[in-house]
C-alpha cells in the first residue's frame, strides 16, 4: 500500500448531479417522497422531472441557448432548480449553495473552507458564459427571464469563484478531509471536472496544454490533433466529445463550451442519455437470453424499466 505521503495530489470526477446544502453545510433534502430525509439532498443528473421547465425555458429563445444547440435539456441544473423552486419552495429557500456533484466533494475536500466551481461544470450544465471569451459570467437577464427573483441564485450560491479544471485549489486537502481519505492534510487539491469529460481527456490521452499552446493552432493540429480526433465515452449514456480553437455552433448539439476539456479551446458534445438503458434492453428481451442467463449460473432476471 502506497503510503499518503506518496500521494501528490487528487481531484474529483462526477456526475453533473445537483447537490443542495444549507448555510451551514448540511445537506437539504430534495426528494418529494421523503421530505424529512436530510441525506437525499441530491437530484441525480438522468432525472427529466424538469421536462416542462425546460419546454419553458427554450420557449423564451434566450441568448444563453446557443451553447447548448439551441434547446436546454431537463438533465441540465437551470431546469431543476426552477422545478426545485416550484415544486419544492421550503428546500430551496433552505438551500445557501448549489453544486454540481464534483464541485461540492471539492469544496468538502477542503472541510467547506474553499467553494471554487469547476469552468467545465458552469459552462456545460449551468449556462455560465465565460468571461474569457467575452462572456458575461453569470447573466441575470438569463435567470431572472427563466423564473427566479431578482434576489434568488446570487453568485453566493451557484459560484463566486470560477477555475478551469485542474486549477490548483488554495489550501489543498482539509485536516478532517485528509483523515477520512486516508491522506494528508494540505495534500495538492486540484478544480475537478464531469465525469465524461475527464474520460474524454483520458481517452485522447493528451497532455493538459499549457496557457500558450492552448490557443496554439499548432497544439491541435500537429502534436495532438485534438481537432481532428473525437472522443467516445461510453456508460449510462454515451457522450461524443470534439474539441476545436474556434467555438462551433451546431443546432441539437451542446457547445461550443470553452475550457470545459482542455483549456483555452472549445467543446462540442452529442449523444444519447439512455444508451446503457438501450443495451440492457436489446440484451434482455433477446430471446436467447433466459437460456444464456441460467447457462451462465445466474439464473434469470427481470428487465426494470422506470
Amino acid at each position: 500500500v502506497a503510503p499518503p505521503s506518496s500521494v501528490g495530489g487528487r481531484a474529483f470526477d462526477a456526475t453533473c448531479s445537483l447537490v443542495c446544502v444549507d448555510s451551514t453545510g448540511a445537506p437539504v433534502g430534495v426528494d418529494p417522497d421523503a421530505r424529512d430525509d436530510p441525506s437525499r439532498n441530491i437530484i441525480v443528473w438522468l432525472d427529466h422531472r424538469a421536462e416542462e421547465q425546460a419546454a419553458r425555458i427554450n420557449a423564451l429563445g434566450h441568448e444563453r441557448l446557443k451553447t447548448v444547440g439551441g434547446t436546454i435539456s431537463p438533465e441540465m441544473q437551470m431546469p431543476k432548480l426552477l422545478w426545485l423552486r416550484e415544486e419544492l419552495p421550503d428546500a430551496f429557500a433552505a438551500t445557501d449553495k448549489f453544486f454540481d456533484l464534483s464541485d461540492y466533494l471539492s469544496w468538502r475536500a477542503t472541510d467547506r473552507a474553499v467553494d471554487i466551481r469547476s469552468l467545465c461544470t458552469v459552462v456545460c450544465k449551468w449556462n455560465y458564459d465565460a468571461p474569457d471569451v467575452g462572456g458575461v459570467g453569470w447573466d441575470r437577464s438569463y435567470i431572472e427571464q427563466i423564473g427566479f427573483g431578482a434576489d434568488e441564485l446570487p453568485p453566493s450560491s451557484i459560484g463566486v469563484t470560477v477555475s478551469p479544471p485542474g486549477a490548483a485549489i488554495p489550501g489543498g486537502l482539509g485536516a478532517v478531509a485528509a483523515a477520512e481519505l486516508g491522506l494528508e492534510p494540505g495534500t495538492p487539491l486540484a478544480v475537478g471536472m464531469i465525469d465524461a469529460h475527464a474520460g474524454g481527456i483520458g481517452s485522447l490521452g493528451a497532455d493538459p496544454p499549457s496557457a500558450a499552446a492552448a490557443v496554439s493552432p499548432a497544439f491541435l493540429s500537429t502534436e495532438h490533433k485534438l481537432e481532428s480526433r473525437l472522443a467516445l465515452i461510453a456508460g449510462t449514456s454515451t457522450c461524443h466529445m470534439a474539441s476545436s480553437i474556434a467555438p462551433c455552433f451546431v443546432p441539437g448539439v451542446w457547445g461550443p463550451y470553452y475550457s470545459a476539456m482542455f483549456e483555452g479551446t472549445f467543446l462540442n458534445e452529442g449523444g444519447q442519455s439512455a444508451a446503457g438503458a438501450l443495451i440492457d434492453h436489446l440484451i434482455d428481451s433477446h430471446a436467447a437470453h433466459v437460456e444464456l442467463e441460467v447457462e451462465a449460473g445466474g439464473g434469470p432476471r427481470t428487465l426494470a424499466l422506470n
